[in-house]
């Protein structure tokens, strides 16, 4: 068996034991790939080794990303992002071409988690984003059962931050830049929530009302047209990258039949548009919109990831980067996140 045929033995498997198969038909593939799996061509996947090549090449050595390649800022964050991106194309911690990667990163989060369960490095602005992405970062590989004393310490270090994170929640459910601010706004509450989820995926005890009132909090911050705004706080426009956001964290909680959800997909649906670049926040947006979509699945999905694909396909760099607002580092994570979903390898992003 190949590297490719062993990848496919593992989506499928995961596909099974999360339930996601529930004994219907599947619909015949419109495109196969070389993988064999629904939604991946070949120049896909090969989009994505080139990305991940470009990754690992740009990885300091002391196992952490800044926001260009080995340079530039928000460290923990775009370490956590790189991180997600090379478990979602299958990379595997201490396995493979890729593997020690992976482990390096991991080992880079555990090491600068601060005493009262903070994980972030000096200088590192806006430190609850980082924070989020390192948990969700790690509880995706502690659940690929890495084993061994590397699985003991990640779960140590969770255990801490998920303390961290339910104790800087906000009065309204959500969280804001740094811990113990008082304050909230939607983006860095919706990476708490799905950090929680992570978290919870592998035994980590969340209190379920941290989880409920972070919900929550989405509700307060939607209007009138479905969209949700900046923060709960206050007024002010919907925002199509928030409301994206949004959606994928009242999705990931469950929340298929809530009259909310049901509004902000909509919304989602109609304000969503894969080849906008300027003043949108692109990146962010479909990093948060296919997730979504994904999760709506059906015609919309095919419709909505037919566009970003070629969107992404044809602007990759010629070393396999993206590049966008924060950097390539981020740009390209989220690229190879968007390309790799239908590959199913995260919980996280499972419906």
């Amino acid at each position: 068996m190949n590297r490719t045929q062993v990848l496919a033995a593992i989506a499928i498997f995961s596909l099974l034991v999360s339930g996601v198969l529930r004994g219907e038909e599947p619909a015949p593939p419109k495109e196969e790939g070389v993988s064999g799996f629904q939604g991946i061509v070949p120049k896909q996947e090969a989009a994505i080794e080139k990305a991940v090549a470009w990754l690992a090449k740009n990885q300091s050595k002391d196992g952490s990303w800044g926001s260009n390649g080995a340079n530039g800022e928000y460290r923990m964050a775009m370490t956590g992002l790189a991180g997600l991106a090379l478990l979602s194309a299958g990379i595997t911690p201490g396995r493979g071409p890729y593997g020690k990667n992976v482990e390096e990163a991991i080992r880079f989060c555990l090491k600068h988690q601060q005493a009262d369960g903070l994980i972030t490095t000096p200088n590192d602005g806006q430190s609850m984003y980082g924070h989020g992405f390192a948990m969700t970062f790690l509880a995706e590989a502690c659940g690929m059962d890495i084993g061994g004393e590397l699985d003991a310490k990640i779960r140590e270090c969770l255990t801490k931050a998920a303390k961290l994170t339910a104790k800087a929640q906000s009065s309204w459910g959500g969280w804001y830049y740094s811990p113990n601010s008082g304050s909230d706004e939607g983006s860095v509450t919706i990476t708490q929530v799905q950090a929680l989820r992570a978290c919870a995926n592998i035994g980590i005890t969340i209190p379920p009302k941290v989880m409920q009132n972070g919900v929550l909090y989405i509700h307060k911050s939607q209007n009138s047209d479905g969209g949700v705004r900046y923060t709960a706080q206050s007024g002010g426009q919907s925002s199509p990258a928030l409301s994206a956001a949004g959606a994928e964290l009242l999705l990931m909680a469950g929340q298929y039949d809530a009259k909310e959800t049901k509004r902000v997909v909509d919304y989602v649906k109609k304000n969503l548009n894969p080849n906008a670049t300027r003043g949108y926040h692109d990146f962010y947006t479909n990093f948060y919109g296919a997730q979504a979509m994904a999760q709506i699945g059906g015609a919309d999905w095919e419709r909505y990831f037919d566009q970003i694909r070629k969107r992404l396909l044809s602007s990759q760099g010629t070393s396999g980067q993206w590049t966008g607002d924060v950097g390539e580092t981020y740009c390209t994570a989220i690229g190879v996140m968007i390309l790799s979903l239908p590959y199913g390898y995260l919980p996280i992003f499972q419906k």
